[in-house]
């Protein structure tokens, strides 16, 4: 059962409840749960931040935060990575206020930077035989969901790397 799931759960118990001492118990289940909801996407950020570091993605770009919101999206909820033009990019515009054309160009651009000025060796070790020399760099497609799922790997403990 979800996050969200266990959430509503405990609200419509909380609604239901007939005494003080059950209310209580949920409201303080409902508090726990909206807390654990409130770390995931910080520490799936964190993840991303390190892992966009360690690829050699400049900060200063104008997709990196782009980025790392496109990749914990799609590591919270995996629609997004069948739907990027019309579910991801649009997302992204609307909780950055631009538009999904600039959404995109910024993310291309900030995966060329990286394929350019990276270490092969890193580059090789988190997309192993996805991408080769002579296919050149990821689409932003698959740039995103190999990091999500590098990300989703992490936060259950795993490494999420090729060996």
């Amino acid at each position: 059962m979800s996050n969200l799931e266990m959430q509503v759960n405990a609200l419509m118990g909380l609604c239901l409840a007939e005494n003080d001492r059950d209310r209580e118990q949920l409201r303080r289940e409902v508090r726990r749960l909206m807390e654990d909801r409130k770390k995931a996407p910080a520490d799936a950020e964190a993840i991303i931040g390190e892992i966009l570091l360690e690829l050699g993605a400049p900060e200063h770009l104008l997709g990196h935060p782009y980025v790392v919101r496109a990749i914990a999206l799609v590591a919270q909820d995996r629609m997004y990575i069948r739907n990027i033009t019309f579910g991801l990019y649009p997302q992204l515009a609307v909780e950055f206020d631009t538009r999904p054309a600039r959404v995109e160009r910024a993310i291309r651009h900030l995966i060329e930077v990286t394929w350019s000025r990276g270490d092969w060796d890193i580059l090789q070790r988190y997309f192993g035989n996805t991408v080769s020399a002579d296919k050149g760099k990821p689409t932003n497609g698959e740039f995103i969901a190999r990091l999500s799922n590098v990300v989703k790997a992490r936060l259950r403990g795993e490494s999420g790397m090729m060996q």
